[in-house]
C-alpha cells in the first residue's frame, strides 16, 4: 500500500508526520492504559498479583482530562462590558448550533488535554448555507506553518485509514493551501464525493487553527499529565525488570542434595526417580512481590498528588466550603486553568473569525460579523463553579464594604 509520502513533493514532511503520530500515540497509551497492556503479557505468572496494582494506574490520567474538559471552557463566555458582545453572541450561538458544538465542542480541550495539541476545522457548507467549526483529533492532521514573515498557516494535511465499498483499506490524504484542495488514495490524485482530486479552495486560506494545551514552546506543547509519565515510567521499567527474571529463569537450573548422579533414575521425558532422603530445589532469584506492590501504591499516590485536578477528592469530604477557601485549595488548579485557558480562547476565537470570514463569502451577513479582531472571550470569567448562596454572601460583603467606604469618605470630608 503507497502513500502520499512517496511523492516527491510531501517527502519532506514524512519524518515531522511520523514524529508526530508516534509521540502523540505514547500520550494516548498513558490516557487509555493500553502502554501496560504489554507489561501485562510479560509479567507471566506474576500477572494475576501484579497487574491488579498497575491497572489502576491509568485511571487517574482519564479523570484529569475529564476535569480539564470541564472546568476549562468556562462556558466561552463573552465579555459583559463589550458593545458588540449581544452581536457576536447571536452568531456564535448559530455557528455552535450548525456544528452540534454542545456535543462535539468538550472535544476541543478534551483532545488537547490528553494529546497536548488540539486542533480546531472551519468548513463551509456552501450547500447548506451553513459554516461549521469542528474539533478534529491530531493524530490525524498536520499544520504547515510559514517563514517568520508570513506567520499564516501554509498547508494543511490530512491523513487518515479508510475502508473502500468492497472492504479494501486505503490511505486517504487531502492537501489544503489557500489556493487549493487536493485529495489523494493511497498516494494517487483520487476524486471523492463527486470533487475533482483538485479543486479551487473557495475560502482563500487554510481552514485549521491549532493549540497547545500547556505552552512550552515545543510543538506538541504537554498534555495535563505530562509530569506523571516520569512516575509512571518507573513502573514500566520494574515490569521489565521481573520480566526478565522470569525469562531468564524459564529454564531454571536445579540442585540435586542427599544424593549422586549415578544414584538418579530416568523415565520418559520429565520423570526423575531419587534415591530416599534425596531433594532437588531450583536455582532461580527471589522476588519481593510485596515491595514492588508498595512501591506501585506509592508511585500511584504520587501520580494522584501530580494532578491537581484531583484535589476534588480531598474536598468531598467536607460538607460546606467557602467559595474563597475552596479557591485556596485548588489553587495549583485554578493556575493551571490561568495558563491554559487562554490558549483555547485564542483559537477558538481564531476560528470564529474564519467562520465569519467563510460566512461574508457566502452571503451570511449574520455571521459574518464573527470576522472581527477585536472578537475575544471574557478572560475574568469564573473558574471554579460558584455556589449561587455563596455568591450572594459575597455580594452583600462587597456592597457593606462599599457603603462603609463611602460613610468613611463622607465623615472625612465633614470632619
Amino acid at each position: 500500500m503507497s502513500s502520499i509520502f512517496k511523492l516527491d513533493e510531501f517527502k519532506q514532511y514524512e519524518k515531522q508526520w511520523h514524529n508526530r503520530v508516534a509521540e502523540l500515540s505514547r500520550r494516548a497509551s498513558y490516557y487509555d492504559g493500553s502502554v501496560y497492556s504489554q507489561t501485562r503479557k510479560q509479567l507471566d505468572w506474576l500477572a494475576p498479583r501484579l497487574y491488579k496494582g498497575i491497572k489502576p494506574l491509568y485511571l487517574p490520567l482519564s479523570r484529569a482530562v475529564d476535569v480539564d474538559a470541564g472546568i476549562i471552557p468556562g462556558g466561552w463566555g463573552l465579555p459583559p462590558d463589550e458593545p458588540k458582545a449581544e452581536l457576536w453572541k447571536k452568531a456564535m450561538d448559530t455557528v455552535f448550533d450548525w456544528s452540534n458544538w454542545d456535543t462535539d465542542g468538550v472535544l476541543f480541550v478534551h483532545y488537547g488535554a490528553q494529546y497536548g495539541v488540539s486542533g480546531l476545522r472551519v468548513s463551509d457548507m456552501r450547500n447548506e448555507r451553513m459554516v461549521i467549526v469542528q474539533p478534529v483529533d491530531p493524530m490525524l492532521y498536520m499544520l504547515i506553518d510559514g517563514s517568520i514573515y508570513t506567520p499564516d498557516v501554509q498547508m494543511a494535511l490530512w491523513i487518515e485509514r479508510r475502508t473502500d465499498n468492497v472492504g479494501e483499506d486505503y490511505e486517504y490524504a487531502e492537501v489544503i493551501t489557500p489556493e487549493l484542495i487536493r485529495t489523494f488514495k493511497d498516494g494517487q490524485p483520487y476524486s471523492f464525493d463527486e470533487r475533482e482530486p483538485e479543486y479551487k479552495n473557495e475560502l482563500g486560506f487554510v481552514p485549521y487553527v491549532e493549540v497547545r494545551h500547556i505552552e512550552t514552546g515545543k510543538p506538541l506543547g504537554e498534555c495535563t499529565f505530562q509530569k506523571s509519565i516520569d512516575l509512571l515510567n518507573e513502573v514500566n521499567e520494574i515490569a521489565s525488570y521481573l520480566a526478565d527474571i522470569i525469562k531468564k529463569n524459564a529454564d531454571a537450573q536445579w540442585a540435586i542434595f542427599g544424593a549422586e548422579p549415578s544414584d538418579l533414575e530416568h523415565s520418559g521425558e520429565v520423570i526423575w526417580f531419587f534415591p530416599h532422603g534425596a531433594d532437588a530445589k531450583p536455582l532461580v532469584p527471589g522476588i519481593d512481590i510485596d515491595g514492588v506492590l508498595e512501591f506501585i501504591k506509592e508511585i500511584a499516590a504520587n501520580v494522584t498528588a501530580s494532578l491537581p485536578e484531583l484535589a476534588f477528592d480531598d474536598l468531598r469530604r467536607k460538607d460546606q466550603i467557602a467559595t474563597a477557601t475552596l479557591e485556596l485549595q485548588l489553587m495549583e488548579l485554578v493556575l493551571k486553568v490561568k495558563r491554559t485557558r487562554p490558549n483555547y480562547d485564542r483559537g477558538l476565537t481564531q476560528a470564529l473569525r474564519m467562520a465569519g470570514r467563510a460566512a461574508a463569502t457566502m452571503g451570511l451577513s449574520e455571521i459574518a460579523v464573527l470576522d472581527d479582531e477585536e472578537l475575544r472571550f471574557d478572560d475574568q470569567r469564573e473558574i471554579l463553579p460558584s455556589d449561587p448562596e455563596q455568591l450572594i454572601k459575597i455580594q452583600m460583603m462587597e456592597l457593606e464594604l462599599e457603603q462603609l467606604q463611602n460613610a468613611t469618605i463622607i465623615e472625612g470630608a465633614n470632619a
